[in-house]
């Protein structure tokens, strides 16, 4: 992907901030809604399409969320590296991620640079009655120089041609908020995702997830955050329904595999997420 502009994606508070991040129910709505703009299969292709949260490429080396599971580490007495630039870290170079044991460590293994920059733009509204104008700021999220936003997308080969046509026609119309501004408009590009390891002591979510009935009693063998999220329908301006996720960059001992893809009123929300595997005989 290549933003025109920046994007602004609410955080469901009503406020004129943004997310520094574009969430995969965002982008797995996004596709569905431009999906069902092209094609007659579009509900079959939605129940099968996985997407994580947007990523990032630095030179050739792909960015992943940085595991909640490094945020548990604690100084060890030769460790010269400060927790905070750690924990302050949101993204790890995919080649580098590895279960770790010292903040040390993890430390060169997480890109420490933030790949994205919020930046507050003045606004003005006229009051059409008095003709007083009122000055404000919203939040724009600008991806810097050097990183490459991107997010991953699994789906039956079948559909890879209305995944293609629906990603570029979410990319003339604008992701998340404020399009008739420029803001979320970009350009496509796609390549094959690289083979990820699939076992391991530890499974990476890159999306977020609903937990299924028996992954709920395993939670607490993980590291995860939980987030409440809701969206708009985009034709009739109406709010979703409020659901809560665990937040990308989960750790587990198991593969979470969440409940599927479900249908919710009219309208279908990805609750699987899209995992990969490090530690143990890996790395």
């Amino acid at each position: 992907m290549s933003f025109r502009s920046g994007f602004r994606v609410g955080r469901g508070n009503e406020t004129d901030s943004t997310l520094p991040t574009i969430h995969s129910d965002t982008i797995y709505g996004a596709v569905v809604y431009h999906a069902f703009k092209w094609s007659e299969k579009a509900e079959d292709f939605a129940k099968k399409l996985k997407v994580s949260s947007l990523l990032f490429v630095r030179g050739d080396r792909l960015l992943v969320p940085k595991p909640f599971l490094y945020n548990t580490y604690s100084l060890e007495e030769d460790d010269e590296e400060s927790p905070k630039e750690l924990k302050k870290a949101s993204y790890v170079f995919l080649d580098k991620l590895a279960d770790y044991r010292s903040i040390k460590e993890a430390s060169g293994a997480v890109c420490k640079e933030n790949p994205v920059e919020i930046v507050r733009i003045p606004r003005n509204s006229l009051d059409r009655i008095t003709s007083s104008s009122n000055l404000y700021f919203v939040e724009v999220a600008f991806v810097k120089e050097g990183f490459t936003p991107a997010f991953l997308a699994e789906f039956p080969d079948e559909y890879e041609g209305l995944f293609k046509t629906a990603v570029k026609s979410l990319g003339d119309s604008g992701i998340g908020a404020d399009s008739t501004y420029g803001y979320g408009l970009f350009n496509a590009e796609f390549e094959s995702a690289p083979d990820f390891p699939e076992e391991g002591e530890y499974y990476l979510t890159l999306s977020l997830f609903v937990p299924s009935a028996e992954e709920r009693s395993k939670m607490n063998e993980g590291y995860y955050r939980v987030v409440k999220r809701r969206g708009v329908k985009r034709d009739e301006m109406k709010v979703k329904k409020e659901i809560s996720y665990v937040q990308e960059g989960s750790v587990f001992p198991f593969k979470p595999e969440g409940r599927g893809v479900l249908k919710i009123e009219d309208y279908f929300v990805q609750t699987s997420p899209l995992c990969v595997a490090f530690g143990g005989d890996g790395k």
